[in-house]
């Protein structure tokens, strides 16, 4: 039994079982009894194996979706900060939101786990991207701006990566996580069956208070806590609604990165039924967050000094 990723506790209970959608393996989560913190365990000695070759390769027409969407993220985030300055994103994969950020003015640079995922942002995005973990970079602080889009929740370490975002940020700079949330009216509503559980590669889940308290020990302090996600919400209603009906795990996804798109009553079924699941998506999402209970959530920290 492995030690909670947050509070260090080695006394935890089963949680769920859930299905990498990929590969077909099963993978049991467990829940820390001392701050409530869910996680895999035992985690895979290589995860590496779990990020298949269809990872994010999406068609044109949403890859032009998703780009539009982190535009929009990233330009909202330039006005809520005032003022440009020098932002580093932790796992910028194709770059787009760095890329916007710069049209803004800012200074940016980004982490990226392989040389191969950095390749797009490096040469299509001119961007300045370093291979590995945030060792690589000065450890003084020089960032006015520190985020990372839904990345924590791969960490085998999100401790050691918030402690070291807190040696790498300016005194009045800010950090921005996006995460999935797993007190989410998607996941109470599909458990095993959510888009976001995702596992192997979402090692650890998030909670508001999970994170809250990951972010305490860090010696950060959240500021502000969103839960609206126009890229990630509606779509995962729909995925979600598939999967507990008992379509093949994330099918849509593979759909999409044209994994299975071979001729089917299964598929047939699915593409009849994902126009009235979106549309039902589209009034439950937002509900969630009005309720404060979105499928993802976007917390704002400050140092707590």
């Amino acid at each position: 039994m492995i030690s909670c990723h947050v509070c260090g506790s080695t006394d935890s209970t089963p949680f769920l079982r859930g299905r990498d959608h990929a590969s077909g393996d099963w993978f049991d989560l467990q829940r820390c009894r001392a701050c409530g913190l869910v996680f895999i365990d035992p985690l895979p000695s290589d995860l590496g194996r779990y990020y298949h070759p269809t990872y994010r390769r999406y068609p044109p027409w949403a890859h032009n979706l998703i780009q539009s969407m982190y535009h929009l993220q990233a330009n909202r985030w330039a006005r809520e900060r005032g003022h440009s300055g020098c932002a580093l994103e932790i796992g910028c994969g194709e770059g787009w939101m760095l890329a916007a950020l710069r049209r803004k003015g800012w200074q940016v640079f980004g982490t990226e786990r392989t040389a191969v995922s950095a390749r797009f942002a490096v040469q299509e995005n001119h961007l300045h991207v370093v291979v590995g973990n945030l060792d690589a970079l000065q450890t003084t602080p020089r960032f006015d701006l520190i985020f990372m889009h839904h990345v924590l929740e791969h960490m085998p370490d999100p401790l050691a990566t918030l402690r070291a975002c807190s040696r790498l940020l300016k005194p009045d700079g800010a950090l921005l996580i996006i995460v999935p949330n797993l007190a989410s009216w998607q996941f109470r509503w599909t458990r095993q069956h959510w888009f976001h559980l995702d596992v192997p590669r979402h090692v650890t889940h998030f909670t508001p208070a999970t994170l809250s308290q990951a972010l305490e020990k860090a010696g950060f302090r959240a500021q502000h806590i969103r839960y609206v996600s126009l890229d990630q919400d509606p779509f995962g209603w729909m995925v979600s609604l598939l999967n507990l009906l008992g379509f093949p795990q994330t099918r849509w996804l593979h759909w999409l990165t044209r994994a299975h798109r071979e001729p089917s009553l299964t598929n047939l079924l699915m593409l009849l039924l994902s126009p009235l699941l979106l549309a039902l998506a589209i009034i439950l999402a937002p509900l969630s967050w009005l309720a404060h209970a979105g499928a993802c959530m976007e917390v704002r920290a400050v140092h707590s000094d």
